[in-house]
Order: structure tokens, then sequence, then C-alpha cells
């Protein structure tokens, strides 16, 4: 049992941008386009992108189809934004718009669409405070920026909304917290902030902020730098080496899952072998009536809250 779950540990930890524990997101050169191309997955309404543009010339937004073909969405002039409507797992890639210079259509950025992983990032660990007030109800007086979480986490946990002050129980409808790999949809409103906790310690988890898709401009080239090598060869190795990349992440979610699920059936198979051997001695399984009593709030909510 113990080396089952050091496995899980060693095998299953996640790796996560330091925006995941509340601090800015990563700034790098720009990317090299992969073979990736949208591989849609089933949510309940469209997902608001909000592209802005931060680089000192025009951008093209591009789709990419499930055939790997780019096709122009919008154009963007620098320090604009931009709203559209995606599905889950599609592909968009920012190229620039610079007419008769070297790095016209240069990729800037590649935008992979999809759910909110939520998982555990070690992040330092804020002081708890409850809002305390009751769930918030519809009708919004805000737009509408539909969000899917899932928790990748392996255990239950707790989704709250984040003023900046205090926390919200946002996942009060789950009974014991969200179940492992189950996705909780939120309708939400561009700039929340979420935290996950785990709902057996009160553990943070992560946070995750809805935010804008920010196109920046290439460090190599945009500072007086050198551009990184575009001999064929160069680039044929640099798409294989991120194609590498991708599909070495993939098959460590797919890994972690599976592991997750194998703890989920011991953990169920000892407290059903603990049951029966209860019953066979002649005592009776304790009643529950208490909602509170429930797993699954860390702080004794019994399951109440929205935003």
């Amino acid at each position: 049992m113990l080396a089952l779950w050091g496995l899980v540990a060693v095998a299953a930890r996640p790796v996560c941008e330091p925006s995941g524990c509340g601090g800015a997101h990563a700034l790098s050169a720009c990317p090299l386009s992969t073979t990736a191309a949208a591989d849609l997955v089933l949510t309940l309404s469209p997902t608001n992108l909000y592209f802005f543009n931060a680089a000192p010339h025009a951008v093209s937004i591009n789709y990419v189809s499930e055939d790997g073909a780019e096709k122009p969405a919008l154009r963007m002039a620098s320090g604009t934004r931009q709203e559209v409507s995606a599905l889950a797992g599609e592909l968009w890639r920012a190229r620039a718009l610079r007419h008769g210079h070297p790095q016209d259509q240069q990729l800037m950025l590649e935008h992979h669409v999809g759910l909110v992983s939520l998982k555990d990032c070690d992040c330092p660990q804020p002081e708890f405070v409850d809002c305390a007030k009751p769930p918030h109800l519809d009708p919004r007086t805000t737009k509408v920026d539909p969000v899917t979480f899932v928790n990748d986490y392996g255990a239950p946990l707790d989704l709250f909304y984040w003023n900046g002050t205090c926390e919200e129980l946002v996942s009060w409808s789950d009974i014991g917290g969200v179940q492992p790999f189950a996705r909780k949809h939120m309708r939400s409103t561009h700039g929340h902030t979420f935290r996950a906790r785990s709902a057996a310690s009160g553990k943070m988890l992560m946070q995750h902020t809805l935010t804008d898709v920010v196109i920046r401009p290439c460090e190599t080239t945009e500072r007086g730098g050198v551009a990184p090598s575009s001999s064929p060869r160069a680039v044929a190795l640099a798409r294989a080496t991120a194609d590498l990349a991708r599909n070495n992440e993939l098959l460590k979610r797919a890994v972690e899952r599976q592991l997750a699920l194998i703890m989920l059936s011991v953990q169920t198979s000892t407290r059903t072998d603990a049951v029966n051997r209860s019953f066979a001695r002649g005592s009776t399984a304790p009643a529950c009536t208490d909602a509170a009593a429930l797993p699954g709030s860390a702080f004794g909510i019994p399951g109440k809250a929205w935003f």
C-alpha cells in the first residue's frame, strides 16, 4: 500500500505555472508550431476567449481546424482587445502581421482551449477567510463567462470564489466535494479568481483567474536579439521535440488518472471489507442524519454557497 502511494506521489506530481499559486504568468519567447490540431471536448456551453495584443505590431488570430489547417479569424492592431467564442479542445494561433519584414507570419502564440485542471500545485497557504454569506443566485448583472473545471487532484475538493478578501464556496451542490475526475461548470465573470481546496484538510491546492490571452512580443526578435535558427532541419527537430513533450504530458495525465482510479478502488475495497466484518460480528452501520457530518467540506459547511 505504501509502495503504491509512493508510486502515485512520484509519477503523478503535477507541473504548475506560477499563476497556479497566484503568481504572474511566465514570459517566454515565441513558440514553434507543432502538429497539434483541434480536439473538441463536450461541455455545457462555449468559452469566451479575450485576446489582447501587447506586441508593437498587428497580429492575425487564426483558428486551427481538426485537420491542422489555419483559418484567419480576425486581425488585431497593437494594444487592442478582441473577444471570440470558442469550444473546449479548439486550438488558436496568433501570427505577426509585418508585411515586408523577415518576421512576417511568425508564430507568436499557440493557445489550446481546455478545461481548467484542478490539481495540487504545492502553493503557499493563505489564511482561509469565510465570506459567510448566502449563495448568489441568478439573474446576473454582469456578462456571463462560462468556465468548466475538472478535478485532477485525485481526491474530493471544494471550489471557492475569492474576491480578494474572503472566499465563498461555489461547489455547494456537490455533497462531499467535487469528486475525482468530475467536472464543475460555472457561470462566472471575466477577471474572477477561484481557489481549490482539499475537502478533507482545507489545504489550498491552486487558484485560477479568468484572464486575457495576452500576445506578447518575442524576446529574441523584439529586443535586438538573434532570431532562432530557421533551417528546415532545425525547425523539424524543434517541432518533433515539441510534439514529444506534448505527447509525454498527455501520457503523464493518463497515468495520473489510472493511478488515482487504482487508489480509489483500493480504498473502496478496504472500506467494504471493514463494513462486512462489522456486520459479521453483529454490529449495525451508524446512521448519518446530520448533513454537516458528511465528508467534503473542510470548514463544516454542509454544501452551501454559490457565486
